[in-house]
């Protein structure tokens, strides 16, 4: 059984200001999975923390939270601060929490 967010958003439409949907793309935008939303968030709140106890505090297994960090790092949403693989969220990644929009599909 796959996890539930493997597959990013579609990012085909976008959300207008009264909730309709808008046919603009916007591809300097991320697609980000609900993991990466869970991850972004706790950084945001925590300030930096190391990879494994990001994956422990959020409930997620820590090859997961691996893949995905290296992926949002790529994106620069995330970076590493440290060689002992500790990561902090970017303002990137913290412009991509403020959108309005939810970033995947439901």
């Amino acid at each position: 059984m796959g996890a539930p967010d493997a597959q990013p958003a579609d990012r085909s439409a976008e959300c207008s200001e009264d909730g309709d949907r808008d046919e603009r793309i916007d591809p300097d935008r991320p697609s980000l999975t609900r993991s990466d939303e869970r991850l972004l968030s706790y950084l945001a709140d925590v300030g930096a923390d190391y990879q494994a106890f990001v994956a422990g505090n959020t409930g997620l297994y820590d090859d997961h939270v691996e893949s995905r960090l290296t992926a949002l790092a790529e994106a620069g949403l995330v970076e590493r601060v440290s060689g002992e693989a500790v990561y902090r969220i970017t303002d990137a990644g913290r412009a991509a929490l403020r959108d309005d929009c939810p970033r995947w599909s439901d």
